[in-house]
């Protein structure tokens, strides 16, 4: 059950933000490339510090991932490792899933089915 929604938007990205029981979750539409990465950060940043214990990123809405969106990515895995909270990822279409694949960063990062 979700309490509250926000969304924000730069340019082909839209970050969805909603407290679900036990976690954020952060749903992405769009692009998340070398252009939008920051602002996913900054995103994950101000949820990290709510202390929310988990954050799940939903990536079923990605049209596109690049590099610099997963180094986003593993630097949230990074931070929630060294401060004990959880980062656990919804599975994107597949090529946005291919991108993890090919880079083996679907062994490092923890995906929910």
């Amino acid at each position: 059950m979700l309490d509250q929604s926000v969304v924000v938007a730069r340019g082909p990205l839209v970050v969805r933000i909603a407290r679900a029981e036990d976690a954020h979750v952060l749903g992405l539409f769009g692009e998340l490339d070398i252009g939008t990465a920051t602002l996913l950060d900054r995103e994950l940043r101000r949820v990290e510090a709510l202390a929310p214990g988990r954050i799940v990123v939903d990536l079923s809405g990605l049209a596109f991932l690049d590099s610099t969106g997963l180094q986003t990515l593993l630097q949230a895995h990074r931070r929630s490792r060294r401060t004990g909270g959880g980062l656990s990822l919804l599975r994107g279409r597949p090529d946005v899933q291919r991108v993890f694949e090919m880079t083996e960063a679907d062994a490092i990062l923890h995906f929910e089915d």
